[in-house]
Parts: C-alpha cells; sequence; structure tokens
C-alpha cells in the first residue's frame, strides 16, 4: 500500500503544477501535458502494468489537469453558471477513477 500511496501523491502533485501553470490562457500548453502525459505513464512503473493500463492512467492525468485548470479559472472568474461546477465535477470524477485504476494496477501481482 505504502507504494500505491506514493505514486498517488506523486500524480496529484504533477496534475496540479500543471492545473497551476495551465490556468493563463498564454501558458505553452504543450510541454506541460506532454510532460503530465510522460509522468502519468511512468508513475505505474514497478507493477505488472502493460501499455493499456499506462496509457490510461496517463490520459486521465492529462484530463484531470486540463479539467483542474478550468476550475481553477472558474474560482478565479467569479463565474457562478454551470460551466465551473461542470468542470469541478469532471475534475472530481476523473481523479476519482485515476486513483481506482491506479489501486487495481498497485494490488495487482505478476
Amino acid at each position: 500500500m505504502p507504494g500505491f500511496l506514493m505514486r498517488a501523491c506523486l500524480l496529484l502533485a504533477v496534475e496540479a503544477g500543471a492545473a497551476f501553470l495551465l490556468r493563463d490562457s498564454a501558458a505553452p500548453w504543450i510541454p506541460v501535458l506532454l510532460g503530465v502525459f510522460v509522468l502519468g505513464s511512468a508513475v505505474p512503473h514497478g507493477t505488472p502494468a502493460e501499455f493499456a493500463g499506462r496509457f490510461l492512467v496517463a490520459v486521465l492525468a492529462v484530463g484531470a489537469a486540463l479539467a483542474g485548470a478550468a476550475a481553477w479559472a472558474g474560482y478565479a472568474g467569479q463565474d457562478t453558471g454551470p460551466a465551473p461546477w461542470a468542470a469541478r465535477g469532471a475534475t472530481a470524477v476523473l481523479l476519482l477513477f485515476q486513483t481506482a485504476v491506479l489501486l487495481r494496477l498497485s494490488r495487482r501481482r505478476t
């Protein structure tokens, strides 16, 4: 279980950093999202995860970073419409699904 916690905390820290960088519209989004994707696919290292598992974790990490950036922009804009709530909900769902996938990959034995 400590390996799972380390993987989850590392991925959450990277996603939060990416969301912080992407909250500005002039941010260089390609290198940020590429870095999140590469680190997201490397996080399951030491588990029996194959290509599909690593790709799923990486895509969820990129989605969580983008949704987190949209939710962060919604906090700054004082918008009370449905768009910020949708971004917050999408962030929560993506993070929950990503945590479940990481837990499954960390507990699976070869």
